[in-house]
Parts: structure tokens; C-alpha cells; sequence
């Protein structure tokens, strides 16, 4: 009896959550011109009968509906999906202008109805029908439209931000005539800005909007999201577009047979720009806490250890989580205050971003690895983050618990010994304070003497202090041929030197450090780096990319690590060496030693 209740149960289950996945939806152009056919379309994950649609009144039903199927499997790790796909298509046209609302649909899926949503379109004019039909009868002007038929927008979202706070860019083209292409593109070069472009998926997507009584169709071309690293009234240069416009042009004819062959096109190019933004950017409010490093947004953590019960010299991994929507590409390490009884590592960073519209979103993990060395009870700190939220106008700080550790003593941790004394184990760091500095010795090593009446003149000394100086001049005329030979060549020289160059650029680099002049500071490891390069692959610093670099480097054998860190340490200048805090001390120390392995091994790499 109880078998079968449970069979009845988990059929009732399995049915209900079938159900529950049946998706039936609605779609169309949110904007058709007057006399334009346009599509209607209801998706449908299951098969389904009875379809019955809200009265079209407003619209002339050319076709439909036309139905079309599609199913598709998937295997994943032993587990096999199916899916299915079903819809329904219509043909219709808007006859008069106006904004219409399409009521949801019904359709009837194993013997259940299911509404889909409603649809709204807008019917406008199409008043740039008369001067399409002119361009096609190749009634134009010389320039063949004004200034008026074709521009760009750069739209921003505000007008005034914080430092660090996300101004998002929208670039959008409004054309009133045919456009064939685009052939040149120039954007600012936004100083004092951070950029990043949010990705479009597929071509641009057009729609129409009426400005000073005029219709135009308008497709957004980019979006970009900027973080400012500088305060006060910010000027961002206009955007310029180079498009290429075809047009149909009549010839004269001159003969019967050229009434078969007088129409042809010319392509016309045209320039247009945008106007210049200006934005205000607000400092960070007083009373900003000492452990704020620049991150601004609105953001949650979560920490976490992979065991709290461990044994001597066993790995604890903390992993602290800091996901939400800001700048996280200038978001710093939280602090991890580890007792003096553990061994403690670097963190690593794994990123798990995307860029919106809303700034970058997503998630930022760092995993610490300690190990404890001794026996007993710890308690690590709370760790704190603090940001700065916008749109609060305040400064927040979240805070973890304290993580308890319980260490179980090793077999020498604390034992002792068949003497009765103590093995090395038995003492920990705390208890070790001064050891071996209560003797210093005078002199140490054996005493050597000499006899009295010894003499120098004659001696085996002697005869060498006149041979060996006329060898080192013989191995010094020799070594100087050989690198004047060697400076002939300039670009051998200069893959010698590279690595030398870097060095003293990554001095001053050091010494901008101890200044706690961050920017400089990256700005230095920047040149340090591309000057590096430049002389490593015989190519100017204009024509160095990261890209480009990187090929090079992997043709020349540099392996794809190197490479990757290469990469990392140029990423992290770019977008740090205008940050407010720039990161703490700590990790620009990092980023130093991180630069100068990183050219000494790919120097390694590329000799062999």
C-alpha cells in the first residue's frame, strides 16, 4: 500500500513540474511604419491545439498562422535533455497610425490552457517614403540629403556621478536615408576614464522615432560603461563616424539600347559627429574609513573555510566571496590578520564578471591558504570590506564572524623527548624571543704566521704580479673588439640591453613606491614594461600591442604562462595607475617583484 502511494506521489510530482515548464510566449517589432509587413510570433515549448488569438482590428492579417517545429537533445555528464520548440507566425500590416496593443493568446496543452503575454506596437508614418522615392528616381541635391537626415547621439545615463561610480554610454545613429556601410570609426580617447565596452550580441537592431515632427530609424551602434579616476567637470570628446552611403543616379542616355543600362551608383561618404559630453565628478564624502580602497558600488560578502578541525601542518583554504555590482577591476584584497603560529600564502583571484549597464556585475574570489604549525585554539579576526554606495551617499562596511580554528597536536608538536628536554617542535614562535645573541665571538677559524725576514722580491707572488696584469690587458683588448663588433649591430645591442633598461626603470618604479606616489608608480612599470618589449622584438613602442606582443613573444618560444602574467601585470597598470588608492602598498610591492620575474624569465625564454 505504501509503494503505491509513493508511486501515485512522485507521478503527481513528475506531472505538476511538467506542466509548470510550459512556456508560451508572444513577439513582434516594437515599431512598424504605416503599409509595413511585420511578423507576429508565439513560441511554445510543448505541443499544443486550439490556438485562438485576440481580434486584430487595428491590423490587416496578411498571413498565418505558419507553423514550424524544432526539437533538439543534449547529453551532459551521463545526463540526457530533450527539448522542443513550436511557433506560430503571422504576416500582418498597420494601416493607420497609432500605438496598439495585441491582447495575449490562448493556446491548449494537454488539455490545459496557457496564456501568452501581450504585445504593443506602435504604426507611425513613414515620412521618409517621398525621399526614398526621390533618391531612387536620383532626385537629389549634390550632397543628396542635409545635416538633418543623418547624425549620431552619444547618450549618458547622468550627468553628475561619484569617483569610481558607473557613466554608461549609448551611441546611437539616426538616418533618415540608405545606408551601405560603415568605413571609419573614432572614438575619444576618454582620459581620466576607465573603459569598458558592455558586448551586443548580433547585428544592430533598428527602430524608428520621430524627432521635430521627422521620422528616422535609429539603431543603437555601442554601449560603453566609464568609471572616472579624477574629480570635477570632465569633457568628453565628440565621437566621429565615416559612413558609406550609395545612391542611385541616372545617366544620359545616348543610344535605344541605353534605356535597358542608364541607371546606376555612386557611393558618397560622409562624416558626421557627435557633440561633447561634459560630466560633473563628485569626491568621495568625508569621513572616508582607513581600510577604503577606491571600490565603489553596492556589494555583499561571504567568507568561508574548507575545515575548522584540522591537525598540524594540514591546509586551510579561506575563501572570501565579494560579489555585486560596481568597479570591481579596482577592488583590492580584503585583509586576513593570521595568527603567528600559521604559515600564510598570497591569495588567488578568480573573476567571474560580465559588464551591464547597471556597471560591472558579478563576483570577485579570493582563496588564502594557511597552515598551522602548532597545536591548539585560534581565533583569525574578522574580515571587513567597506565600499562607498552611490546611491546612499555613504560609506559601508561589512564585517565576517571570527573564524575559530581547533588544532590537534602532532606526534612532535609539544612532546618530550627520552632525556626529559624538549624536541624542536615543543616551542612555538610566540615563546621564541632572542636566540644566540647573548655570545659574540671575537675572531673565529685558524691563525696563520709567518717567520720573520720573509720576503716578497723573487717570490712566486712577485713573478705573478707581472704575468697576470699582461693577461688581463690581452683578455681586455679582446673583449673590447668584441663589443665594438657587437655595437655595431643596433638591434643586438638592444636585445642585450633590454633587460638592463627595464631594471632602472623598475628602480624608479621602487622608488615611486616608497614615495607612496601610486600613480607614477604604475605608470613607470608600464614603460618599463613596452620599452622592454620594443627592444626585445626590434619593433617600435607606437606599433606594440598586447596582442601583438603576445604573438610575438609565442613565436619567439616564450611559454603561454609567462605570456599570461605578461598579460596580467600590463592589464593591471592600465587600470590602476589612475585609481584614487591604487591598491595598498602590500599588493603594489606584489605587482613590483610579479613585473621584474615576469621579464626575467620570458629574457630566459627567448635566449634559448
Amino acid at each position: 500500500m505504501k509503494n503505491t502511494l509513493f508511486t501515485i506521489l512522485t507521478f503527481l510530482i513528475c506531472a505538476s513540474s511538467a506542466i509548470a515548464q510550459v512556456e508560451f510566449s508572444a513577439q513582434a517589432r516594437n515599431a512598424v511604419l504605416v503599409g509595413e509587413k511585420f511578423q507576429l510570433v508565439y513560441s511554445l515549448n510543448e505541443e499544443g491545439s486550439d490556438l485562438m488569438l485576440a481580434p486584430l482590428n487595428d491590423f490587416n492579417v496578411l498571413m498565418g498562422p505558419s507553423v514550424t517545429s524544432s526539437s533538439s537533445t543534449q547529453i551532459m555528464n551521463g545526463k540526457v535533455t530533450r527539448s522542443k520548440q513550436y511557433t506560430y507566425t503571422y504576416i500582418l500590416k498597420g494601416t493607420k497610425p497609432g500605438k496598439y496593443t495585441i491582447q495575449p493568446a490562448k493556446i491548449t496543452v494537454d488539455g490545459k490552457k496557457y496564456t501568452s503575454n501581450a504585445v504593443t506596437i506602435e504604426v507611425v508614418k513613414d515620412e521618409g517614403a517621398r525621399q526614398k522615392q526621390e533618391q531612387q528616381n536620383g532626385g537629389q541635391s549634390s550632397n543628396g540629403f542635409s545635416k538633418d537626415d543623418l547624425f549620431i547621439r552619444v547618450a549618458y545615463n547622468k550627468s553628475s556621478i561619484y569617483q569610481g561610480e558607473p557613466l554608461v554610454l549609448t551611441t546611437k545613429i539616426y538616418t533618415r536615408i540608405n545606408l551601405d556601410n560603415i568605413s571609419d570609426i573614432k572614438h575619444p580617447d576618454f582620459r581620466n576614464f576607465i573603459v569598458q565596452d558592455i558586448e551586443k550580441s548580433g547585428n544592430i537592431e533598428w527602430n524608428y522615432e520621430t524627432i521635430n515632427n521627422k521620422q528616422y530609424n535609429v539603431g543603437v551602434l555601442e554601449q560603453k560603461v566609464l568609471y572616472a579616476q579624477r574629480t570635477g567637470e570632465q569633457v568628453i570628446d565628440p565621437m566621429e563616424i565615416e559612413f558609406l552611403i550609395k545612391q542611385r543616379v541616372n545617366r544620359r542616355s545616348t543610344s535605344i539600347f541605353d534605356d535597358f543600362f542608364n541607371e546606376s551608383y555612386r557611393t558618397i561618404k560622409k562624416r558626421v559627429k557627435s557633440k561633447p559630453i561634459k560630466v560633473n565628478v563628485k569626491p568621495y564624502p568625508s569621513g572616508k574609513p582607513a581600510n577604503f580602497n577606491g571600490t565603489v558600488g553596492k556589494f555583499n560578502m561571504k567568507v568561508t573555510t574548507s575545515q575548522n578541525q584540522v591537525k598540524v601542518d594540514d591546509g586551510i583554504t579561506i575563501k572570501v566571496e565579494v560579489s555585486g555590482t560596481g568597479n570591481h577591476k579596482l577592488m583590492s584584497a580584503p585583509k586576513l590578520k593570521v595568527p603567528t603560529d600559521f604559515d600564510s600564502f598570497d591569495a588567488t583571484v578568480s573573476n567571474n564578471l560580465r559588464n551591464t549597464v547597471s556597471g560591472m556585475k558579478g563576483s570577485k574570489t579570493y582563496e588564502y591558504l594557511i597552515i598551522p604549525r602548532f597545536g591548539g585554539t585560534f581565533t583569525i579576526d574578522p574580515i571587513e570590506f567597506t565600499y562607498f554606495d552611490p546611491s546612499a551617499k555613504s560609506y559601508k562596511t561589512i564585517t565576517s564572524k571570527p573564524i575559530v580554528i581547533e588544532v590537534e597536536k602532532g606526534e612532535s608538536n609539544g612532546s618530550n623527548n627520552n632525556n626529559g628536554g624538549y624536541v624542536p617542535g615543543s616551542v612555538n614562535r610566540e615563546d621564541v624571543k632572542f636566540v644566540g645573541k647573548d655570545i659574540r665571538y671575537i675572531k673565529t677559524g685558524k691563525t696563520v704566521l709567518k717567520p720573520v725576514g720573509t720576503f716578497i722580491f723573487g717570490s712566486t707572488p712577485f713573478i705573478l704580479g707581472y704575468i697576470i696584469p699582461i693577461l688581463l690587458l690581452i683578455i681586455a683588448l679582446l673583449l673590447n673588439r668584441k663589443r665594438m663588433h657587437e655595437n655595431a649591430n643596433v638591434h643586438l645591442v638592444k636585445n642585450k640591453q633590454a633587460n638592463k633598461m627595464a631594471t632602472k626603470r623598475l628602480k624608479k618604479a621602487s622608488a615611486y613606491l616608497k614615495e607612496g606616489n601610486n600613480e607614477a608608480f604604475y605608470d613607470e612599470i608600464l614603460k618599463a614594461n613596452y620599452a622592454y618589449l620594443s627592444d626585445k622584438l626590434f619593433l617600435p613602442v607606437s606599433e606594440l600591442s598586447k596582442d601583438k606582443a603576445a604573438t610575438l613573444l609565442s613565436e619567439k618560444g616564450v611559454k603561454t604562462e609567462t605570456i599570461g602574467e605578461l598579460t596580467e601585470v600590463l592589464d593591471t597598470c592600465e587600470f590602476a595607475r589612475f585609481s584614487p588608492s591604487a591598491g595598498e602598498s602590500q599588493e603594489m610591492d606584489k605587482l613590483y617583484k610579479k613585473a621584474i620575474s615576469t621579464i626575467s624569465n620570458i629574457d630566459d625564454q627567448v635566449k634559448k
